[in-house]
């Protein structure tokens, strides 16, 4: 659509084609949730429940990072129209080599000592995974992202049954060479953000790509279904601990000593939950890649998504909030320097006020930048050799003229 409807979308400005900045807008605030968590007590040192950051970013920020990841794809690759035939093939190639060079970005980030569990290799997985889904269309795609918040959990529940031990460290490239099948496994479904259970937030996002995101109606029902998913999965896991029956789904040394139901909503996990239960994946915890925290999280970000795509369409509040847009246009750089510059003796990476820094660093970077040019330094980097190897394998043919062009 090229012209501004009477209703809904009177009621706000209409952003132009090119770049949905309320897009931008979401991956920025995901990247500063992010660095929240990497940097500020997410769990009382006390209690172990979640504290204000936990409770607002602790596996929120991430999961947000994670489905805005399927939005974009789904935005290179045709939008509300998903590209087939060759351009297909082009853009999936391209994805393909974006996904090698993210992830051997991550896997260097990995290997610096950094206390970050760095999301990149995960992300590159995710990226390669989704190839067989970029020719669907939103109604299959969204039946799919609740299949797999249901089932995966299940599946990867079954496969750890099977495998020696728990999380084991970051994959690096050293990890990859020593022992390629334990990278594979801590990858797919050990690690902190397993590629498995994981697909769920792409393939949402992928969903919502496919949709017309410039339509204030898309984000108010992104907004609207975003927060019932949050709400229901958190109250469903409450509900159903509260009610009694973590006594009888969960190992008696999980509730025991005073350890209730409360406890078990209000904590952290590490991207899993143990194996020798089954009523584990009750849960709604952060990063337990259960299917209520899956359905939750996703709801967040949809909510986050649907609030920053109306933030936009005000002028004020686009300009007001156009350093975080700025931002959220080039995560790939700034959070690269962000988990690196962890992994130095340049401040004390728990405090408020590196934390601050860190953030005022990467709104005030991002700003000028894009002042002078339209893409982050890596962005462009990687944007560039994607493009180029997928043109040299699938070259772009010219449209022949038209006879009425003198052909």
């Amino acid at each position: 659509m090229t012209e501004v409807s009477v209703a809904p979308d009177s009621i706000l400005e209409r952003p132009a084609r090119g770049r949905i900045v309320g897009v931008d807008l979401a991956r920025g605030l995901a990247l500063v949730g992010m660095a929240a968590t990497h940097m500020l007590a997410v769990q009382d040192e006390t209690t172990g429940h979640l504290t204000t950051v936990g409770w607002l970013a602790a596996g929120r920020a991430s999961s947000l990072f994670a489905l805005l990841a399927g939005v974009s794809l789904a935005l290179v690759t045709g939008g509300e129209e998903p590209r087939h035939g060759p351009d297909r093939t082009r853009s999936s190639l391209a994805i393909a080599v974006r996904a090698v060079l993210i992830g051997g970005v991550g896997l260097w980030l990995a290997g610096t000592g950094s206390p970050v569990a760095v999301i990149l290799a995960y992300y590159a997985v995710l990226f390669v995974l989704s190839l067989p889904f970029l020719g669907l269309r939103t109604p299959t795609l969204a039946v799919l992202a609740g299949c797999w918040a249901v089932l995966s959990p299940v599946i990867s529940h079954l496969w750890r049954q099977r495998l020696d031990g728990g999380p084991n460290d970051q994959v690096t490239f050293g990890s990859i060479l020593d022992d390629p099948l334990a990278a594979f496994r801590e990858l797919m479904v050990l690690g902190y953000y397993p590629a498995l259970t994981w697909m769920t937030y792409l393939l949402a996002g992928l969903a919502i790509g496919r949709l017309d995101l410039r339509a204030t109606g898309t984000a108010i029902r992104l907004l609207g279904l975003g927060v019932f998913l949050a709400v229901t999965a958190w109250g469903a896991a409450a509900l159903l601990l509260a009610g009694g029956m973590a006594d009888r789904l969960l190992p008696p040394e999980a509730v025991a000593d005073g350890f209730g139901w409360w406890d078990l909503v209000s904590t952290e996990g590490f991207g899993t939950t143990p194996t020798e239960a089954w009523g584990w994946l009750v849960l709604a915890a952060p990063h337990t890649g259960t299917p209520l925290d899956l359905i939750g999280t996703t709801g967040s970000a949809m909510a986050v998504l649907g609030l920053c795509l109306l933030i936009v369409r005000l002028p004020w509040l686009r300009l007001l909030t156009h350093p975080v847009s700025a931002a959220g246009s080039m995560t790939l750089t700034l959070y690269t320097v962000h988990v690196f510059a962890l992994a130095q003796p340049w401040g004390e990476w728990d405090s408020l006020g590196y934390y601050l820094t860190h953030v005022f660093v990467a709104l005030t970077f991002a700003t000028l930048w894009l002042l002078a040019l339209p893409k982050g330094p890596m962005e462009w980097l990687v944007h560039q050799i994607s493009s180029a190897v997928a043109r040299l394998f699938v070259p772009v043919r010219p449209e022949l003229p038209s006879r009425a062009e003198g052909g």
